[in-house]
């Protein structure tokens, strides 16, 4: 949930006619002189970026004061210097100043005395007390400072020597590293004494850091750095230090979540490989504030925006034969919610094979997005290229795998697995493969040949289709994308993007019902694959995006779905679900018997039963909604009866139906371990399972009796009664035309 904001008046009068000054003190540490603590990666580049985007925020503050001490300056992070330039900052500020101390490195516990300690360049381990800054010592600076405005931020509980695959390390976790409980205490005492004192904590307690490489940044900075560049100022441009906390707070749990969707993508395809290292989930890392009472720290305006010749998203959507009505779609959506530079080519009897390969190896390899950023701005897009390629796949007469375009236009796979292994950026390759394939075996040959391995960047994703859905999977790769596009729209919503796993999760639920294979590859090592990167990943203003988003609200009886679209928009899943119960019965008029029978479902209005669902696709991001069930149900419809013995007795089809419905509340999550969760325990959270809304709770219950305080089932005959009431909603949904 996101925490309660701190109201403040936005007045920047002060710093920007001069009366006021700003104070920053910015410290990151990652060679430390003493072996026995661990290096990090990112803390020196936090700090500089740090810097950078401060400077760029306060330009337009003619009194600030910075001091910067990080590996690569020319001051270096040693307790003298630090300890000289808190003294000397202390003795010269007025109280309408503000001062900023930031630092990103080791926090440690002094064992005997059990004492915050930042540990500095030059802290000896064995010695804490005497060569790093105590953190009690550096709030009795900062009380000694006259200032009224304090901002404490804190990066200190690094992990270090972490991985994408190796969130929780081989190797137990040193606990003197970690100093969250005694920091939130300290922090939360001196800031019930002081008005005006704001602390900001990387994580909460028994939480860590995580740095990531492709950020470059440990993530709690990153987002620092990108709130104050704009992303985090309100409709003044102003950065102040609270909204900045609930920008920084909600990125860096869609990142780790991001970065755990992909893990369990990863750790599907091992699985299905029978491999049995599991990679770990990361453990949360939820940003802390710590104030009291009502305050106003203002850290900076908003950037101008500055023009960049560098773009680092490059696609290039590549049709032949059989010519698709989406490729052209798909090349839309990409650049106007992807932020890719698209090049769309529809290869005629005009291409030749050489211009098709020229083009790939541009989208690859070109120079302007595939190197290492060369600009002052540390933050430069994570290179990303996106290759979709329409035709078929053959082998020649040689042997020689190759992918068809048309008669004239043929690639060699080797030779586009070369232009693979020589990019630089991130990769989403798709292979749309309909028709004249020689078998779907070749389809899963050409995704493990085109693999990079396990040091690479990459997202692999296949499919082969018969001729009778020729169209259906790049049909459905719209469709998918087009979900989450349209929520792009809404200022209201918090939007995380579309990673490649939660992409390929979608295709898997949409493709589920189609005679289609489907093969992926999904692999980095470095940090997440982005489909769509966050709403605010390229600084636009909500302002700039579509101004407003109407639902539509239709209702062939006159039912009010305010209400609905209220709660769903709030994020209140469970009290929209009793609301799309009690419409339900109001739709069709069993209010008073309150549930819906067989009659009830074959006619019930499809324009109600549209707007419902929906509401729940939109609001959920295409998690929750019937047309989500009905795609689960698609993909286990066929189920038969397994018990010979029982089918005798009960009748096959009741075996098959209990079966099946079992099945599917176990992938909705209405099922765990074996036993149906009662509905008043349901923990709908972000990493609730697609399909878990709208509960069934409009359809009645009667069969189902608590034995020894579990809800059990009585009996398969009453299960397989119950399945036919949701079998018949999904059938109206399908007589209704909706997906």
């Amino acid at each position: 949930m996101c925490p309660v904001g701190v109201r403040t008046s936005h007045s920047t009068h002060a710093l920007e006619t001069g009366l006021a000054k700003l104070w920053l003190i910015l410290v990151g540490v990652n060679q430390y002189e003493d072996e026995q603590i661990p290096c990090l990666r990112y803390s020196a580049v936090d700090c500089q970026g740090l810097g950078e985007a401060l400077n760029a925020a306060t330009v337009g503050f003619p009194q600030k004061d910075v001091r910067i001490y990080h590996d690569f300056a020319q001051q270096q992070p040693r307790l003298e210097n630090i300890r000289t330039s808190l003294k000397q900052v202390a003795a010269a500020t007025k109280s309408i100043d503000t001062v900023l101390f930031y630092f990103s490195g080791h926090g440690m516990l002094e064992p005997s005395s059990q004492q915050v300690v930042l540990c500095l360049q030059d802290t000896q381990k064995d010695n804490l007390i005497n060569t790093g800054l105590k953190l009690q010592e550096l709030l009795q600076l900062l009380e000694n400072c006259p200032a009224q405005q304090q901002l404490l931020c804190l990066d200190a509980c690094h992990s270090g020597n972490m991985t994408l695959l190796g969130a929780r390390g081989e190797t137990p976790i040193d606990p003197q590293l970690n100093p969250t409980q005694e920091l939130v205490e300290i922090l939360r005492q001196r800031a019930a004494k002081r008005k005006g004192f704001y602390a900001l904590l990387s994580c909460d307690r028994g939480q860590q850091s995580w740095e990531f490489p492709n950020l470059k940044h440990g993530v709690f900075t990153y987002y620092l750095i990108r709130g104050l560049r704009g992303e985090a100022a309100d409709s003044q441009g102003v950065i102040e230090a609270d909204a900045l906390y609930r920008y920084v707070y909600h990125q860096t749990l869609a990142y780790i979540d991001k970065a755990n969707q992909q893990l369990r993508v990863i750790n599907q395809l091992k699985k299905s490989r029978g491999e049995n290292q599991i990679h770990s989930e990361y453990p949360s890392q939820t940003p802390k504030r710590i104030v009291e009472g009502i305050g106003e720290v203002i850290l900076g305006i908003k950037p101008d925006k500055t023009v960049s010749t560098r773009h680092p998203r490059q696609a290039l959507v590549m049709e032949g034969f059989p010519k698709s009505n989406s490729a052209f779609a798909l090349s839309k959506i990409l650049n106007t919610c992807g932020g890719f530079e698209v090049n769309y080519w529809n290869v005629s009897e005009k291409k030749s094979a050489s211009d098709v390969r020229k083009a790939i190896q541009k989208c690859l390899l070109s120079e302007s997005f595939s190197e290492s950023p060369t600009s002052a701005n540390p933050l430069e897009e994570i290179p990303t290229v996106f290759l979709y390629l329409r035709g078929q796949i053959q082998e020649t007469e040689q042997g020689e795998a190759v992918f068809v375009f048309s008669d004239r236009v043929v690639i060699n796979r080797s030779w586009l697995r070369k232009q693979l292994r020589r990019c630089r950026s991130q990769q989403i390759i798709i292979l749309d493969c309909p028709l004249g394939s020689d078998s779907c075996v070749s389809v899963r040959d050409w995704v493990e040949e085109l693999q990079l391995g396990l040091d690479a960047e990459q997202c692999l994703i296949a499919a082969a289709a018969p001729s009778s859905e020729s169209q259906s999977f790049a049909c459905s790769l719209v469709e998918t994308l087009s979900r989450v596009a349209q929520l792009s729209y809404n200022p209201t919503i918090q939007q995380s993007g579309l990673t490649a796993a939660a992409w390929i999760t979608q295709l898997q639920l949409e493709l589920s019902g189609i005679d289609i294979q489907l093969y992926f590859w999904l692999f980095g090592s470095q940090g997440v694959i982005e489909v769509f990167p966050g709403k605010n990943l390229f600084s636009s203003d909500t302002s700039e995006q579509k101004a407003e988003d109407i639902d539509d609200l239709s209702s062939a009886v006159g039912v009010d779905y305010t209400q609905l679209r209220d709660l769903l928009k709030a994020g209140r899943w469970l009290e929209a679900d009793e609301e799309t119960t009690t419409l339900m019965l109001k739709i069709a008029g069993k209010e008073e018997k309150r549930y819906l029978d067989l009659a009830s479902l074959e006619n019930f209005s499809c324009s109600d039963l549209s707007t419902i669902d929906r509401l729940w696709v939109k609001y959920s991001h295409g998690r929750f909604g019937f047309g989500v069930q009905k795609r689960i149900w698609e993909s286990i419809r066929d189920t038969s009866g397994g018990d010979p013995v029982l089918a005798l007795m009960i009748g096959n089809d009741n075996v098959a139906g209990s079966q099946t419905c079992i099945d599917f509340a176990n992938r909705t999550g209405w099922r765990l371990k074996d036993s149906w969760i009662d509905y008043s325990e349901l923990n709908v959270n972000d990493n609730a399972p697609n399909g878990q809304l709208p509960y069934f709770g409009f359809f009645e219950q009667v069969w189902r009796v608590k034995v020894l305080g579990v809800w059990e089932w009585h009996s398969a005959i009453a299960t397989a009664s119950w399945w036919r009431l949701c079998v018949a909603l999904f059938s109206r949904l399908e007589t209704c035309q909706m997906k």
